[in-house]
C-alpha cells in the first residue's frame, strides 16, 4: 500500500513539472478562474496575504485536477499519458489511480480519529460514505461535527486527501445540504459561466469571491503550516 507522504510528494512532482512550465498555460487559466471567482482579495485597497495565499492555492488545484489544458486533457492526465523522464513507473501507476478516482465533495465528518489519521465522511451530496487518511483534519480538534469540502482519491485501495484546499464549515450538513458552500444557487442559473463551473470553482467563489454568499463568515486557521 502506497505511503500518503509519498503519495503527497509525488503529487508535489507532478505540480512543480507544471509550475515549470506555466508560460504555456497560466495566463488563460487565471483570467478564466478570476473571471468566475472574482477574488475579493484582489479588489480591495490592500491585499489580505492569507486570502491571497488561499486563492492561489485554489487555482492551483482547480488547474491541475480539473481544467483541461490540451485536447480536453488535465495537466494531470496529460502528466500520466506522457510522464517526463525518469518518472518511476510507481509514481505514474499511483498518478493515474489518482486521476481515475478523484473528487472534490462537501463531506459531514461523522468520526475521526488522531491517532491512525483515518476520518469516516459521508458526501453531502451522494450520501457515499469513505473511510478518509486525512491527518489535517483528525489532527484539529476545531474540525468537528459540520462538513469539510476536500479533494480526495484512492490509492491501492486507500482513500486519502490529494488537494491542499480544505474548507470546513461547523454548520449542520442538514442545513446546507441544498443550498450550502458550492451549490448551484438560483442565481447563478442566469449565469453560463456558473452552470458550467462546476462544484469546486462554485464553492471557491461562494467563500473567497467579491460577492461569495459566504465570504463575510470566512476565517482563516494555520494547518500544517498552510493557510486553510
Amino acid at each position: 500500500m502506497a505511503d500518503p507522504a509519498e503519495i503527497e510528494r509525488e503529487v508535489a512532482q507532478m505540480a512543480e513539472y507544471w509550475g515549470e512550465r506555466r508560460e504555456g498555460w497560466r495566463d488563460a487559466a487565471a483570467d478564466e478562474f478570476e473571471r468566475i471567482v472574482m477574488p475579493a482579495c484582489l479588489y480591495g485597497p490592500e491585499q489580505d496575504f492569507r486570502r491571497l495565499q488561499m486563492v492561489n492555492m485554489c487555482f492551483t488545484e482547480w488547474v491541475l485536477f480539473e481544467r483541461p489544458l490540451r485536447e480536453g486533457k488535465t495537466p494531470l492526465q496529460l502528466y500520466v499519458e506522457t510522464p517526463p523522464e525518469g518518472t518511476s513507473e510507481s509514481t505514474v501507476d499511483h498518478l493515474r489511480q489518482i486521476d481515475e478516482t478523484q473528487l472534490f465533495a462537501r463531506f459531514a465528518i461523522l468520526d475521526k480519529d488522531p491517532e491512525t489519521s483515518r476520518a469516516m465522511l459521508l458526501d453531502v451530496g451522494t450520501d457515499r460514505r469513505y473511510e478518509v487518511c486525512d491527518g489535517a483534519l483528525c489532527k484539529n480538534a476545531r474540525w468537528r461535527n459540520g462538513t469539510i469540502a476536500e479533494r480526495i482519491a484512492c490509492v491501492d485501495g486507500l482513500w486519502q486527501v490529494i488537494g491542499q484546499v480544505h474548507l470546513y464549515d461547523r454548520a449542520d450538513p442538514d442545513a446546507t445540504r441544498v443550498d450550502g458552500p458550492g451549490a448551484l444557487h438560483p442565481d447563478d442559473l442566469r449565469a453560463e459561466d456558473m452552470c458550467d463551473a462546476g462544484l469546486f470553482l462554485r464553492l471557491v467563489r461562494d467563500v473567497l469571491g467579491v460577492d461569495g454568499r459566504y465570504a463575510p463568515t470566512l476565517s482563516m486557521v494555520s494547518v500544517e503550516g498552510d493557510a486553510r
